[in-house]
């Protein structure tokens, strides 16, 4: 269960982090072991049997207490969720007893790797390293208590002089320009990566469905929502992909929040890669399955994994990602392929940001790669993305799929997309197999930035091959100036911070997309090789 935290764990959402509270890390640590054996022996007993529950206490060894590795590690897994927290492998070495467990969340509730970020692991809307859930002093009294925390937070950027980058409104976008706060900037914020929100045949598109069919589909596909935009739409991804059918689901991330927690139960095993998007992890969480994340990208460990593991479980699925939309980097799909055919296991690639964007075609990581879809089980992706409209999707075999389709919750339950975003959806799979030109130059334009970045020594970490780029700067205030600054020379570029990554690894990310001209990105790199450096000194 080795993890390694030197990049984010895979939201595509931000967090806010500032200087920390004065005392915060002593608060917690003092304040919180009570708390955290009740909560341990709480879940260590979920993993026994009823009648040899009411034995354990913090001297408990878990093999007294009848846990094996396996166990141990759901357990472990069930902690994470608890406290938004990540375990790293060497903390859990020679862990032996309950308290050993206590000691060691103690410990680390505060990064070590983080020294002097502590208010930061108080709850966000990122996905943190290492967070505890409640750190307010006013817990008791206050029912939120984490209000206050993200208050005294939005203060923190006030009293540092830094202007709050989140939730900033767009005043009106036309290709990659948008006007916030009147003025007229270029944005580099949009998942729009092939420019078909604006496309003039995708917007009629958009405009006819709606006289036809209205702006809301007003009920879910299975009792009354459905049309033929829709059963269209299905088709045309499926051919698009490559699989023998797709089905349309009205949200990307309720597709895989809800689709593990359907599919695999208390026999079966998630492993999924440890910066996979918060949807699968939610997803794995909400499943009664047993759960494990494996190192980024390292299909070696999964290897062993399956090894040691295959055996134990009815059904084991991997999942991981077409391109990572935090480092736009993206797993190597043959090795994955072989491994998950070596053990019997099921692959399921989430590729809402690989679509449209890899391969010569923009067919995804397959047509990069060259893989038949069929070498993968599920194939789940976004159609708000590249094909500019809003919605998710599921692919593969037809069996399979039908069966979701008729029994997934997020499916079943749900509204079905509207029908402007199915049929600017329809119209855009057709714009990009009419003009591939938006395929090669957003390959072209991110190849681009990332030279022009090397030349200028601006650090984009793992990316590479697709139109996900960071900039990574170190320190969340830094990251804030840096995109404040690039703001004031009419940049749009939002700062990723700490815990939505490591301190250490804070960052200003940006989309690239067939919009952008050169001299856009030649300016924007420009700016970064004048602002990085001012942004060091002012923040040290």
């Amino acid at each position: 269960m080795a993890r390694d935290f030197s990049a984010d764990y895979g939201t595509d959402e931000m967090a806010i982090g500032t200087a920390p509270l004065p005392g915060m890390e002593a608060f917690v640590r003092s304040r919180s072991k009570t708390a955290i054996t009740r909560l341990v022996l709480e879940e260590l007993a979920r993993g026994l049997p009823r009648g040899r529950r009411g034995g354990l206490s913090d001297r408990s060894t878990f093999a007294e207490a009848g846990l094996d590795a396996s166990a141990f590690l759901d357990v472990v897994t069930r902690i994470e969720g608890r406290y938004e927290m990540r375990f790293r492998d060497e903390w859990l070495r020679g862990i032996q007893t309950c308290g050993d467990l206590v000691d060691c969340i103690a410990r680390h509730m505060v990064d070590a790797g983080d020294p002097d970020t502590s208010a930061d692991l108080l709850p966000t809307g990122g996905e943190p390293a290492v967070r505890p859930r409640m750190t307010s002093p006013t817990i008791g009294t206050d029912p939120f208590p984490e209000i206050g925390v993200l208050e005294a937070r939005l203060r923190g950027l006030e009293q540092a002089g830094l202007t709050n980058p989140f939730l900033r409104a767009n005043e009106r976008v036309r290709g990659r320009t948008a006007r916030i706060g009147g003025r007229d900037v270029i944005s580099f914020t949009s998942f729009d990566y092939l420019g078909l929100t604006g496309h003039p045949d995708v917007t009629r598109a958009a405009k006819a469905a709606i006289d036809r069919f209205g702006c809301s589909a007003s009920a879910s596909r299975m009792v009354g929502g459905n049309n033929t935009l829709l059963d269209d739409l299905d088709r045309e991804l499926a051919t698009f992909l490559g699989t023998e059918r797709a089905t349309v689901f009205p949200c990307g991330y309720g597709t895989n929040a809800s689709v593990f927690n359907h599919l695999f139960g208390a026999e079966d095993l998630i492993l999924y890669d440890e910066l996979a998007h918060n949807s699968i992890v939610q997803g794995a969480v909400a499943s009664k399955a047993g759960k494990r994340s494996f190192r980024h990208n390292d299909y070696d460990q999964l290897d062993g994994l399956l090894r040691d593991l295959r055996p134990k479980y009815r059904r084991v699925v991997v999942a991981i990602e077409g391109v990572y939309s935090m480092d736009g980097d993206y797993p190597d799909l043959p090795r994955f392929i072989e491994v998950k055919r070596r053990h019997d296991a099921m692959l399921y690639v989430d590729e809402a940001h690989s679509v449209g964007t890899m391969g010569p075609e923009g067919r995804g990581i397959c047509d990069h790669f060259g893989v038949d879809p069929g070498e993968g089980d599920l194939w789940m992706g976004t159609i708000s993305k590249a094909l500019g409209a809003g919605g998710g999707y599921l692919a593969g075999s037809e069996r399979l799929i039908r069966y979701l389709g008729y029994t997934t919750p997020a499916f079943v339950f749900s509204t079905a997309c509207s029908p402007p975003n199915v049929a600017a959806a329809l119209e855009g799979l057709k714009v990009i197999q009419r003009e591939p030109w938006r395929v090669t130059r957003l390959r072209e334009r991110s190849e681009l930035f990332l030279k022009l970045a090397a030349d200028c020594d601006l650090d984009t970490g793992s990316s590479g091959d697709t139109p996900v780029i960071p900039v990574i700067v170190g320190g969340s205030n830094r990251a804030i100036l840096v995109s404040q600054l690039l703001l004031e020379r009419g940049i749009n570029a939002q700062p990723i911070l700490y815990p939505a990554v490591r301190e250490s690894a804070a960052r200003v990310r940006f989309f690239l997309t067939a919009e952008h001209s050169e001299d856009q990105i030649v300016r924007t790199v420009e700016a970064l090789s004048e602002v990085v450096p001012m942004a060091t000194r002012a923040i040290g």
